[in-house]
């Protein structure tokens, strides 16, 4: 019984010690070392954010309007799939970007790194 109350301790720690960034939306652009060209699925006409099944739909959609507005363009949600990103953000929602009338709000940078 007590290697139980070790365990769920330490898988506690872990978990707080990871703090919330885990369950953070991002864009599925993942660049290995060196290389120019994105891994991910994330593309210039088609954005992805990597979210969890709870979460702010604003967030997200923030997210992928951000992305699109780098080209001048907006997003609009094409499809979402589940279980297909990481594990504590299984959900994968596909925005594709598209030209307006309308006059796009310049890029934010939305990163909290500092």
């Amino acid at each position: 019984m007590q290697w139980k109350t070790f365990l769920f301790s330490g898988i506690l720690c872990v978990c707080l010690l990871n703090g919330c960034s885990q369950f953070q939306p991002f864009i599925d652009a993942r660049r290995e070392a060196g290389q120019i060209q994105p891994i991910g699925s994330s593309t210039d006409d088609f954005p992805v954010i990597c979210h969890g099944f709870v979460g702010e739909q604003s967030d997200i959609d923030a997210l992928a309007e951000n992305e699109c507005a780098k080209t001048n363009r907006i997003a609009v949600l094409d499809k979402t799939e589940s279980f297909s990103c990481r594990l504590f953000t299984p959900t994968k929602s596909i925005y594709r970007c598209e030209k307006t009338t309308k006059t796009v709000p310049p890029y934010k940078n939305t990163c909290n790194v500092k």
